[in-house]
């Protein structure tokens, strides 16, 4: 049985499964090279076909990743509550300001990136694409035979729920899923996992949205929401705690693990935008100007120690979830799933201060990978199928080495042929070469987790800055991660616990933090991955080949692209992405390139 899963609004992405099998799942984005791509996912989806080898004709279902009149109910009951303040929806408003796309081009072809989309416009285009879809997957491909699949319209975070369980190790877990909202409103959702059922246990619904929370301050701080918050989170501890007792009120605790946003700090609820209530601009100044942060041009500490509060607070509020689920299910094992779940701080801190014992999460826990819980929803929780077993991180293309080598031959770039390319480059890493690291099949999720790399060494302060200002073209204050052995991640950090997909930051040693400088954070805390063997045998090999040189069992790891790019896809794009930065060495497959 086939069933393909979509997602779109934001990180579009497709995902094909077959039973019990991954067959396929990568985001629009990689195809497009339009950074988190919220179009109708149209190349990821022939992608997901060609991988399965099949056509729609042989498609049984099509499992969307959001449910159609949820939404507009909600959307009214949150229009009357908050009434007359909502009526600021009518201003359209976008981002910054300016105005917004209309209702009929909203509706038509969705948003335009940030806060540029007619709120209504929205709805009423969620409305008709839960009836269009399958015509949409046929029309989009230009699929002109005959077609058998039922479409399924998935709640959205049972499909982040099911993205999450369904793929875990774990027969029984907690599950906790935490986005901005969901198609029935919904963004915080707990909830029990048991072999193929999920059982729902509450629900907390927008407008007391943690994810609304942090995007609306990060657009505060100048950054863009629901894009820039992994930003905010490396932000953040450059800041003091100046304002993390104001913040409390942002958030209230409540008994038996409920919460609920004080909404005199926002305007989430009554202008379907990202922006925070005049209340809270009285009280912490206007916001920063969105300009891009550099030298001459740096974040204030006002606005860092913004970032620092707002960071506690969800961290707060997140522990305080954990804990209740972990009360009311006597579990010990937990999977996480949704937007704020790619804050890996806050999971380091559920991880290490609540008595789960098991930690879980979805590498692509955001909206890009629903489209992988809807059609596990659909595969396991209707049907009964096998639940997954192994094979979902490294889900997208790969390619042959004749395609790489006749990229290299097109852009006219000297090459050669290396016996053994981990080795070489593991020896190149140590020389302090940074290094793009081209390898199998490419990881899905926002996070570089060893096929589509930045390599640099870990030992050198200087790489860090270098593949930020010369690489990455980014902000100095972002760290980077390690990429770490997972037989010797206890030496060095506080947990050796797995992190295959560097989702959860642990504490450095402080014996180790001047021996791995590169990738320690300012606040001694590191955002490992740790590399088993048995996850990635080259990748593994690379590492282990730099312990032997160096001493040191890990090195820098960073997405393979530039600032404003997504992650490299195909040989084309890797070459062009060493080109056109200041990569020195280039491992496509076994062929090595250097400056």
């Amino acid at each position: 049985m086939y069933v393909l899963g979509i997602s779109r609004h934001h990180d579009a992405a497709a995902a094909l499964v077959r039973d019990g099998e991954i067959v396929a799942f990568a985001e629009q984005e990689r195809f497009s090279r339009v950074k988190h791509d919220g179009g109708f996912p149209t190349d990821a989806i022939r992608f997901c076909l060609e991988q399965g080898g099949i056509t729609l004709s042989d498609v049984d279902h099509v499992a969307y990743f959001w449910q159609r009149w949820r939404e507009p109910w909600h959307a009214a009951k949150v229009f009357a509550r908050y009434f007359p303040a909502t009526l600021e929806v009518f201003r359209n408003e976008g981002d910054q300001g300016a105005k917004a796309s209309g209702l009929v081009e909203t509706f038509r072809h969705g948003g335009k990136g940030v806060d540029n989309f007619h709120v209504g416009g929205a709805v009423l285009g969620h409305v008709k694409r839960g009836y269009t879809l399958g015509r949409d997957v046929r029309e989009a491909l230009g699929f002109t035979g005959p077609t058998k699949y039922k479409v399924h319209l998935i709640d959205h975070h049972r499909a982040h729920a099911a993205s999450t369980f369904y793929i875990s190790p774990w027969d029984e877990a907690a599950i906790l899923t935490l986005d901005g909202i969901g198609s029935d409103g919904t963004s915080t959702y707990l909830a029990v996992g048991k072999g193929e059922k999920i059982t729902g246990l509450r629900r907390f619904k927008f407008p007391h949205s943690l994810g609304a929370m942090y995007a609306g301050v990060t657009n505060y701080l100048g950054f863009y929401p629901t894009m820039d918050e992994g930003k905010v989170m490396g932000l953040a501890p450059f800041g003091r705690d100046t304002y993390v007792e104001r913040f409390k009120d942002l958030v209230h605790l409540l008994p038996d693990g409920r919460y609920e946003l004080n909404l005199d700090w926002f305007r989430h609820h009554t202008s379907g935008r990202h922006l925070m209530s005049n209340t809270f601009i009285d009280l912490f100044g206007p916001p920063r100007e969105r300009t891009r942060v550099t030298a001459d041009n740096p974040i204030s500490q006002h606005y860092m120690d913004i970032a620092y509060a707002l960071q506690v607070r969800l961290e707060e509020v997140g522990l305080h979830l954990a804990r209740w689920l972990h009360e009311k299910t006597g579990l010990t094992k937990l999977c996480v799933a949704g937007g704020v779940a790619l804050n890996s701080v806050m999971n380091g801190r559920i991880f290490m201060e609540t008595p789960f014992e098991d930690f879980f999460a979805q590498p692509a826990a955001a909206d890009d990978g629903s489209s992988l819980g809807a059609a596990l929803a659909v595969t396991v929780g209707k049907y009964g199928r096998p639940r997954p077993t192994e094979g979902f991180i490294y889900t997208g293309p790969e390619f042959t080495e004749e395609r790489m080598e006749q990229a290299l031959r097109d852009a006219g770039v000297e090459y050669r042929r290396v016996d053994d390319i981990a080795a070489w480059t593991a020896t190149r890493v140590a020389d302090g070469l940074i290094v793009g690291w081209f390898q199998g099949r490419m990881e899905c999720g926002p996070r570089a987790l060893g096929n589509r790399t930045l390599l640099a060494d870990p030992r050198d302060p200087e790489s860090k800055t270098r593949m930020n200002e010369k690489v990455k073209h980014r902000e100095a204050f972002r760290p980077f991660a390690p990429s770490c052995l997972a037989e010797k991640a206890g030496e060095y950090f506080a947990s050796g616990y797995p992190s295959a997909v560097m989702l959860l930051v642990f504490d450095v040693l402080e014996d180790k933090r001047d021996v791995v400088p590169a990738i320690t954070h300012v606040d001694g805390t590191a955002r490992v991955q740790t590399v088993s063997r048995d996850d990635n045998p080259l990748y593994w090999d690379m590492i282990s080949h730099f312990e032997k040189l160096t001493g040191v069992p890990m090195v820098l790891n960073t997405s393979f692209n530039d600032n404003n790019e997504p992650i490299v896809c195909t040989p084309e794009d890797a070459i062009a992405c060493f080109r056109k930065t200041d990569v020195d060495g280039l491992a496509l497959g076994p062929f090595w390139v250097e400056k």
